[in-house]
């Protein structure tokens, strides 16, 4: 038996772990990969570590000073072996797991899932048309060159305006494709504004908002695509369809929580698609935590890492039998889309951090914990908030003090 298994080699996954052995706990690593570092292996870009590490490396870098790390401390690591079923009951949790070695079987006291997110394909936007050739997420992309050296085309249309499509766009105009296209249907880019001049802009890089793909046309390889143009509410506008003629489509569409490959009934939060969980990353399940992209997609990979981090913290006081108190619920309001965590109930001195999304765009912004008569209990001022940018704030613990529950808006400052 061991104190602590982590579902999940990546980032978040390997902080989480590296933390708990730091502690002193018994840990373990199951990674279905042949290596650890999860996505990170193929992000050669840099912007990675500047919150965490005070320095800007590439993905690689990041995630080989965990790795590295991490095989240092002794902490044990199953890779290629999938987990298959859980067993929970009582304080112990039973893992089913699967290998080229057969069936294990992993006894632990805790649970840290660090599974991340996957990418939305074609069918969940009901993309249209025939399945030729040439069709791929940008993730899948990112791996074919960086990795395998291989380009996947040289006409190139990108579907989708957030990070990972801007990112990937770049790396094509680098790798000298002969044209790319953009395109998305709100009216600008969704992502980090810093990806929108370093990726777009500074490289003429064309794009069409308020533009989607009808249907791709193609038999054996993709030919083109039908354009579209679409209302404020994504409509298409009739009349506006024209033909534009690529091999390669890639599919830039958002990441989801990967909760299907959850092993327990865990609560899921609607409006983040992840887990629901307490200040410290607990789930609805004691002694079973979710970090990182899992419990909601995050912009950076340093404050994906902070959750592990915050979550180690919560698992040595479940390991060491501290008490809980009657949570509080954390709800998203009116200009908020969505935050985490969602409730709190640890007995604790340190403020709570909690990261919530925006649902408008707004200069002079405050951000408002209330109680639920309305009564304003703390702020925090943002001189510009938008919907791509993740928002990260840290409560004192004593505004929860004699609630039941809290909203968060966002108010004129």
């Amino acid at each position: 038996m061991i104190d602590v298994a982590v579902v999940g080699g990546g980032p978040s996954g390997l902080a989480a772990a590296v933390r708990l052995a730091e502690k002193g706990f018994d840990v373990a690593i199951i990674e279905v990969m042949g290596e650890l570092g999860g996505m990170l292996e193929q992000c050669i870009h840099d912007g990675f570590g500047t919150k965490f590490f005070g320095e800007t490396l590439s993905g690689p870098e990041f995630a080989e000073r965990f790795v590295k790390k991490a095989y240092s401390l002794g902490i044990q690591v199953f890779l290629n072996t999938y987990v298959k079923e859980v067993k929970a009951g009582g304080g112990l949790k039973e893992i089913v797991a699967v290998s080229s070695s057969g069936v294990q079987r992993l006894e632990t006291r805790v649970i840290v899932y660090a599974i991340g997110c996957r990418e939305r394909n074609g069918f969940e936007i009901r993309l249209g048309g025939t399945r030729p050739a040439g069709v791929y997420t940008a993730g899948m992309v990112q791996r074919l060159i960086n990795l395998y050296g291989v380009l996947p085309g040289r006409r190139i249309l990108i579907m989708g305006g957030g990070d990972v499509g801007m990112i990937v766009a770049r790396h094509l105009h680098l790798e000298g494709v002969e044209s790319i296209l953009i395109v998305f249907p709100e009216a600008g880019f969704a992502g980090l504004p810093r990806n929108v001049q370093q990726c777009v802009l500074d490289f003429g890089i064309p794009f069409r908002p308020r533009t989607v793909v009808k249907k791709i046309i193609g038999k054996e390889r993709v030919e083109g695509v039908v354009l579209t143009r679409v209302d404020e509410k994504w409509n298409p506008i009739e009349g506006t369809e024209e033909f534009y003629a690529c091999d390669t489509v890639i599919l830039a569409l958002g990441l989801v929580p990967y909760t299907c490959e959850l092993k327990l009934g865990v609560r899921i939060d609607p409006a983040t698609r992840g887990p629901e969980v307490n200040e410290f990353f607990e789930t609805s399940v004691e002694g079973v935590f979710a970090v990182g992209n899992l419990v909601q997609v995050f912009d950076y990979v340093d404050d994906a890492v902070e959750t592990a981090c915050i979550a180690a913290r919560g698992v040595e006081k479940y390991l060491n039998g501290e008490l809980k108190t009657s949570p509080v619920r954390l709800v998203p309001s009116g200009k908020v889309r969505m935050i985490v965590p969602q409730r709190v109930e640890w007995v604790d001195e340190e403020d709570v951090v909690a990261f919530l999304r925006p649902a408008v765009e707004k200069s002079n912004a405050r951000i408002e914990v209330r109680n639920s008569e309305g009564r304003v209990l703390g702020g925090f001022f943002r001189r510009y908030v938008r919907p791509s940018t993740l928002e990260r704030i840290e409560v004192s613990r004593s505004l929860f003090s004699g609630q039941r529950e809290v909203t968060v808006d966002i108010a004129d400052s």
